[in-house]
């Protein structure tokens, strides 16, 4: 099974996303809606009883409200009990869309609880998936150009592919801010005739419900974040965060193995293992059953990936590591595939996060030194975080941030329940916490556990999160889910 990869929250169940239909490549168009007014036309669609498929047509920019529209794809799966509202849904990526999962998947995503009681809706955001998927004609991630630059000239050049690549994406890379995606959604609810709507962010999902709790404070019922992603912070402030958790992440799964003999490497120095695999990919890339051989980078970034997902994909990633270093980096290959050279994903992700993050570096010797300190914070993993990727992916994009980062200050929007991991490679605890500063009367639930995200992964947290929505009833203060 396939994983969709990067900060989506996927941890406990992994799926393949259909492929974009052949005419949505992120091209503007005069889409318009079924029916052609500001209302839904569902239709019965997917595998799951009372699914139902729909499309509404959004102004692509929402500056210009009479302009070129497109068209938000989207799935309702309705309430199968006593119906409290509409829970609209996000699964993070961003790059991965919510309706195909509300259509055929809502049994893995959400409860029983959750099913019963809510009228489920997944908006696959503009440019993703089924709503105009922007689908870049360069690949996003070239083998050949180093996120890392330690010249000059290989700076440089990082610059000129990113530039390349935005220039490859189509015009609408320019409308895909997360403040453009908060305004379709409020275009939904409006058109569902929701007074209030109800919210479940994961990871990137948490950034759009807090510009959805920003901008439109009042039309939410109750919001739940889970991996928290506080779009407040500097891109400095993301990358010395995200180069330690990630690390943590890395000693934890090292102390796994120790003491578990199902480990392959166990009896082992799991960082001495790992070193002298970097140091040897570094000198030669290792090879791949059936794919490109893989640089030290995309070892470093196949690995993130599996952290994200301990401890479920931990004796995986044991076994990756033994089979990279007896020469054939089949596992971690595949899990490259899935991170780096997703086209469709890694397109919208990055034309996406460069509309909403500041790289905040002032040339190469700045991002040299930040290098540096990210090496000193994670001297295995070596700085390797999606913060990292975005904030080096963005250098050079050619549309400037429409959406950067700012201060969060949000004070007429309900309780907002925001839950973070104790040891969650990456989105740290320690931004649900700061976040929480930003959203008055928020409430950080906490999970002690490793891996992305807790919802559907703990009980505990499972139920607050369910109790909250439904009810409204906030944990105790200071609660931790063991």
């Amino acid at each position: 099974m396939k994983w969709t990869p990067l900060i989506t929250g996927l941890a406990l169940i992994a799926v393949a996303l259909p492929a974009a239909p052949a005419a949505a490549t992120g091209q503007v168009t005069q889409a318009v809606s079924a029916t052609g007014t500001d209302t839904i036309d569902w239709r019965a669609c997917g595998e799951e009883p009372g699914a139902e498929c729909g499309a509404l047509a959004v102004p692509v920019d929402w500056a210009k409200p009479d302009g070129p529209r497109i068209s938000l794809n989207m799935t309702r799966r309705k309430a199968t009990g006593q119906r409290v509202g509409t829970l609209f849904y996000n699964p993070g990526g961003p790059g991965a869309g919510a309706a195909y999962l509300v259509r055929n998947w809502s049994q893995y995503y959400f409860s029983e609880e959750l099913r019963e009681r809510f009228d489920i809706v997944g908006i696959d955001p503009r440019g993703v998936a089924g709503s105009g998927q922007i689908q870049c004609g360069k690949a996003v991630h070239d083998p050949a150009v180093t996120q890392f630059p330690e010249t000059r000239w290989e700076y440089d050049r990082l610059v000129a592919h990113n530039r390349a690549v935005g220039v490859s994406c189509g015009p609408l890379i320019g409308h895909v801010d997360t403040g453009s995606v908060a305004r379709d959604f409020d275009a939904v609810r409006a058109a569902l005739g929701e007074e209030q709507i109800s919210y479940l962010g994961r990871s990137y999902g948490s950034m759009l419900g807090t510009e959805y709790a920003r901008r439109f404070p009042d039309r939410v019922r109750a919001m739940a974040l889970d991996g928290i992603v506080d779009h407040g912070m500097s891109s400095r402030q993301m990358v010395r965060d995200a180069a330690e958790a990630v690390e943590d992440g890395f000693d934890r799964f090292g102390e796994w193995c120790e003491r578990t003999e199902e480990c392959e490497l166990h009896g082992r120095s799991v960082p001495q293992v790992w070193d002298a695999l970097m140091r040897k990919a570094e000198k030669t890339p290792i090879p791949v059953t059936g794919g490109r051989p893989l640089t030290a980078e995309e070892l470093r970034y196949a690995a993130y990936v599996m952290l994200t997902l301990a401890p479920e994909f931990n004796g995986d990633l044991a076994r990756g590591i033994v089979q990279a270093e007896q020469g054939d980096a089949e596992i971690l290959g595949q899990m490259r595939t899935e991170a780096l050279d997703n086209s469709a994903m890694t397109s919208a992700y990055r034309a996406v996060l460069c509309q909403d993050i500041d790289p905040g570096t002032n040339g190469f010797s700045q991002l040299r030194a930040w290098a540096r300190d990210a090496v000193r914070r994670a001297p295995h993993m070596r700085g390797t975080s999606e913060f990292w990727d975005m904030t080096t992916g963005c250098l050079g994009w050619p549309v400037q941030p429409s959406n950067p980062q700012r201060p969060v200050r949000i004070t007429q929007v309900p309780p907002v329940l925001l839950v973070g991991n104790t040891h969650d490679p990456a989105t740290p605890l320690v931004w649900a916490k700061s976040l929480a500063r930003g959203i008055k009367g928020s409430q950080v639930l906490t999970y002690d556990g490793d891996g992305h995200t807790a919802y559907l992964r703990n009980a505990c947290a499972t139920g607050s999160v369910d109790r909250y929505l439904i009810s409204g009833t906030l944990p105790v203060p200071g609660m931790v889910c063991r």
